[in-house]
């Protein structure tokens, strides 16, 4: 019975009655044999230990722990999920800190380039009628739309104004058909390679 051993030797001593209970509880209710019990067991207690000092000094105090309590609500008694959830926030907080610090400055200039771009699509294909119901010409310039997501649903847009914010804003793509083009990705690679190599002076702040 070393599964069992292993169960009797696991470590308590920082963990409260009460999530005590819960582990051994759950992991019971999922496992049959006492060595997947104990590795449980032992991964939870692992677990809360980290999600109890987790506190990254780049993450609002009062952010942070509304992201724990949500995770907890979420995860109840089960502290790798807590924990997992936590780190997810966390490490979306810190890519929506670096996007908006490089895009921000840019934000408006991005905006300008890509009206530009989308308004050069031309179908031949499209007759033009006059009041009559005559063709008068073939073929119509269009402005193309962009779509984008927000974190929770696509939306397309055909006028794009500052207020977007840069993380949903560079993700503005071009369908076609099967096919995408990252408009914003694309026109911020640009940008960044006339900084680089001819001298174009990006407002940084």
């Amino acid at each position: 019975m070393a599964g069992y051993r292993k169960y009797q030797s696991i470590d308590f001593s920082d963990v409260a009655e009460k999530q005590k209970e819960q582990i051994i509880q759950s992991a019971k209710e999922t496992y049959e044999g006492w060595d997947e019990i104990a590795t449980e067991i032992e991964d939870e207690i692992d677990a809360l230990k980290v999600l109890m000092g987790y506190e990254p000094s780049e993450i609002p105090g009062e952010l942070l722990d509304r992201w724990k309590k949500d995770a907890e609500e979420e995860n109840e008694g089960y502290f790798r999920g807590q924990l997992d959830a936590v780190e997810k926030n966390t490490r979306q907080y810190k890519s929506i800190k670096k996007t908006r610090r490089e895009i921000d400055p840019i934000k408006q200039l991005l905006i300008e380039l890509e009206d530009i771009v989308g308004n050069e699509c031309y179908n031949g294909n499209i007759q033009n009628y006059g009041s009559w119901g005559e063709v008068e010409s073939e073929g119509r310039s269009f402005r193309y739309p962009v779509k984008f997501f927000n974190g929770k649903e696509e939306t397309k847009k055909w006028n794009i104004t500052k207020d977007i914010p840069s993380e949903e804003l560079i993700t503005g793509y071009y369908p076609f058909g099967a096919n995408e083009l990252s408009i914003y990705r694309a026109l911020h690679k640009v940008l960044k390679h006339l900084e680089k190599n001819y001298g174009l002076k990006l407002p940084k702040t």
